[in-house]
């Protein structure tokens, strides 16, 4: 019996527009009235995910940028954070501009416009800057903003895959268990890495979800698409993926569900949770 449903946000719950479809709010909303917990786990921060917390009506703790983040939002209570060093994210800028990767600083988890650039990006992943240009800050040289704090939140790094492993593999592996690497998503040829503090994965804060609704993992239903969701459908009783989700995560699935832009989230939960 599922307690406790969490999903996933872009390419899940949300549908290529970016809006919830209303049948995923009619199905979510119905489970709630019939006892079942809701939450999100997201890789967006607190700031762009927002409306799609109140759109839902949840006051809850939520998981934000693959889990170095959990904050209920109503109570402006932050559950969990954890910080990327700032020598970590220098290295990883540096790096970043030896190889030719594009990178983003994500100075914090709660400042609106938390994103800083100093480089042209004309790739695969410039649909996520276009959508995300509110948030964006272009300066001269993001390492200026690194040095004058302790900590920030994230940096990410878009390319060929294989550079950025090197750099995971050939000058992170000092740091050890100070840094999480999180894999985001794939467009064609070049991917989207994230790089945060320790102990960073939704996986990892699930564990916080778990002792706040007081239910198994047995008991709970993740519904997810990318990569980055494998650690949580590796865990619970119900996982769920999207039809749009790419073959290698369909593999962590119990049960394939309709793709995004068919409410995909609604089905399931209909199906699996609400039995009709």
């Amino acid at each position: 019996m599922v307690k406790l449903i969490v999903t996933d946000l872009d390419g899940t719950l949300l549908n290529d527009d970016k809006h919830i479809p209303d049948d995923n709010i009619i199905a979510l909303r119905e489970a709630m009235e019939k006892g079942v917990h809701v939450s999100i786990a997201t890789g967006r921060n607190f700031g762009s995910a927002k409306r799609y917390i109140k759109e839902l009506g949840l006051d809850v703790p939520v998981i934000f940028q693959n889990g170095a983040f959990i904050y209920q939002w109503m109570e402006d209570k932050v559950i969990y954070k954890s910080d990327l060093k700032s020598e970590i994210a220098k290295l990883i800028v540096e790096k970043a501009r030896e190889k030719g990767l594009f990178y983003v600083v994500y100075i914090d988890f709660l400042e609106e416009k938390d994103m800083y650039i100093d480089a042209n990006y004309s790739g695969e992943f410039l649909s996520y800057l276009k959508q995300n240009e509110w948030r964006i800050n272009y300066v001269s040289d993001v390492v200026n903003y690194i040095s004058n704090r302790d900590s920030i939140a994230e940096v990410a790094l878009v390319g060929d895959e294989e550079k950025i492993k090197n750099i995971v593999e050939d000058d992170l592996f000092i740091f050890g268990e100070s840094v999480s690497v999180v894999k985001n998503n794939r467009i064609n040829s070049e991917v989207f890495y994230e790089f945060f503090g320790p102990n960073s994965s939704k996986d990892i804060s699930f564990n916080y979800l778990l002792k706040y609704f007081n239910v198994k993992p047995e008991e709970t239903m993740y519904l997810g698409d990318n990569y980055n969701d494998i650690g949580m459908l590796k865990i619970v009783g119900y996982p769920v993926v999207m039809e749009n989700a790419p073959d290698e995560v369909k593999k962590y699935a119990k049960y394939v569900s309709k793709s995004n832009n068919e409410a995909g989230v609604a089905y399931a939960v209909r199906k699996l949770v609400l039995g009709y």
